[in-house]
């Protein structure tokens, strides 16, 4: 009987923890949701039914523009100055209007990757945004956000990498996000950047 002694209080213990785990204080610490507002993964690329219309895509310079494209079923947008003939490349590609006061956080995210991008000094990809873009992208205000980018080098082509979060604060309203990149035919400067997976939340 004298095990009985033991039993009874490591059954009590067992049982009181089971209902200190489950306080209502442990329930109101539990992560806010925050719904994506706006998506764009371009997966409708591949069967063809991705409405290009919906965005801006124009070269600044040159002819270059952004195009649509897929490898291994995923889709993306790439840019690539290669065979243009031409010593300046510049393109935007800018979303639809979004409008950021339904978002939770207020970020924003995306991802981007390159392949034989040599030179950054002359092949570089940016990532703007505007309050009052109206089509024409030279007359329009950009502010210049800061992001991760891909990794440059032979051993990162065609690697996707995330931008981080980049902070939407300070905007209410409609906001357009444009991918501006720009490089040039020479060798040096030919190298390509796509962006996938835009995601405002």
């Amino acid at each position: 009987m004298k095990k009985l002694k033991y039993i009874f209080p490591v059954a009590v213990l067992t049982f009181a923890s089971i209902f200190t785990a489950c306080s209502p204080e442990d329930e109101q610490d539990l992560p806010t949701y925050s719904p994506t507002i706006y998506i764009e993964d371009f997966q409708k690329v591949i069967d063809g039914t991705f409405n290009e219309s919906l965005f801006t895509n124009v070269a600044e310079s040159g002819t270059k523009k952004w195009f649509s494209n897929s490898y291994q079923g995923n889709a993306y947008y790439e840019f690539s100055p290669f065979n243009s003939n031409e010593t300046l490349n510049v393109a935007w590609f800018v979303t639809p209007a979004i409008n950021v006061d339904t978002a939770v956080k207020k970020r924003l995210t995306f991802q981007t990757a390159q392949h034989h991008v040599v030179n950054v000094e002359k092949n570089f990809l940016e990532v703007l945004i505007s309050t009052d873009f109206t089509g024409d992208v030279n007359t329009a205000t950009w502010k210049s956000v800061t992001f991760t980018g891909p990794k440059i080098g032979s051993g990162f082509n065609y690697d996707f990498f995330n931008s981080g979060a980049v902070s939407l604060q300070e905007y209410s309203g409609n906001i357009y996000i444009a991918f501006k990149a720009t490089g040039g035919t020479a060798s040096a400067n030919a190298g390509a950047y796509m962006i996938d997976n835009i995601k405002v939340f």
